[in-house]
């Protein structure tokens, strides 16, 4: 068994601490290899922006490690971006409350600050492929323009261990971090490919979080458990948007809950119907791959689930006001 407390706001310095509690000689090149001993595979820091700094692990440990950071007056915040095949169980604790995570995918995207104490017991064996984004307060208020005493933010942060299952990695944020662990180490350009991919998480991460504003508040008569059904909606609804979703009825069958406050209960947390929101996401979606200049138009529409490409022009315009051709040719 490993055990790391990690507080520090300071990766390189945490990097050079993990390496000597595996006995690896650190060369201050920000990058560490696993030896056979520790496991397999590498972690490293990405140096990209000022006042904020990124962690890269995907990596493989033989003994079961326990990660525990204690809390700070200095209040920083650290943004993660957690892919683990969970074979058996691991436990995430937070100023005492317990989650227990037993043979499932832990894929997530949760905030977390040193306002609380923050523990993760990850048993041997497990494939991690995690990103750690570290940014201090003044980040926040002067970058994203928020403030920690905003309402939403706030209440996230209140959730503590129920914030872990709010926003599950859909398949475009499994996308940014799949380019991140697979630019090569050496690359000359790295550094401007890899300041887009995580400034893109950032800012969906907080999007999203924003659009689920009125769940965080609570403003609606619903229970823990009805939420969390329809946060599973959500995520059937968006994960794969190459394919037709579910009607109305199987959701509902799925769920647990009449069709008619399905409907009525999801509009109310998430601003729109169940289609009209999906058609908004998978327009995001087109416009996002548009943009990053690898995809035509007719492959961005095949992407999610478009057949006929001037279905998609005609829906694409009326979603941007904008034709999709137009978007492409910005890049």
């Amino acid at each position: 068994m490993i055990v790391f407390n990690i507080n520090h706001t300071d990766y390189t310095l945490l990097l050079k601490d993990l390496a000597a509690e595996f006995g690896i000689a650190f060369t201050g090149d920000d990058y560490v290899e696993l030896p056979e001993s520790a496991g397999k595979g590498c972690i490293k820091i990405l140096k990209l922006f000022d006042e904020l700094q990124v962690l890269v692990a995907d990596v493989t440990f033989n003994k079961t490690l326990i990660t525990s950071r204690e809390y700070s007056d200095s209040r920083f915040f650290i943004l993660h971006f957690d892919d683990v095949n969970i074979t058996n169980t691991a436990k995430l604790k937070v100023d005492g409350e317990t989650l227990l995570k037993t043979n499932t995918r832990h894929a997530v995207a949760r905030l977390t600050s040193n306002m609380f104490v923050n523990t993760e017991e990850l048993p041997a064996g497990l494939h991690i492929r995690s990103i750690k984004i570290l940014f201090s307060e003044s980040w926040l208020k002067k970058y994203l323009d928020l403030s920690p005493e905003q309402p939403v933010l706030e209440k996230y942060l209140s959730l503590k261990t129920e914030s872990f299952d709010i926003e599950s990695l859909d398949t475009e944020y499994l996308r940014l971090m799949d380019d991140i662990f697979q630019v090569p180490q050496h690359d000359p350009l790295q550094n401007i490919f890899l300041q887009n991919r995580v400034t893109l998480l950032i800012e969906r991460f907080f999007t999203r979080l924003h659009d689920k504003s009125s769940l965080l508040e609570g403003r609606f008569s619903l229970t823990d458990d009805e939420v969390q059904r329809l946060i599973k909606v959500e995520q059937l609804l968006i994960n794969n948007l190459g394919e037709t979703p579910p009607t109305i009825d199987e959701f509902s069958k799925l769920v647990s809950m009449s069709s008619t406050k399905l409907k009525k209960s999801f509009k109310g947390i998430y601003g729109d119907s169940i289609y009209a929101y999906y058609q908004k996401v998978r327009m995001q979606k087109a416009r996002e791959l548009l943009m990053s200049g690898k995809y035509k138009v007719n492959e961005a529409a095949s992407t999610i689930g478009y057949q006929n490409t001037s279905n998609f022009i005609m829906a694409f315009k009326k979603q941007f006001g904008i034709s999709p051709g137009e978007v492409a040719g910005l890049q």
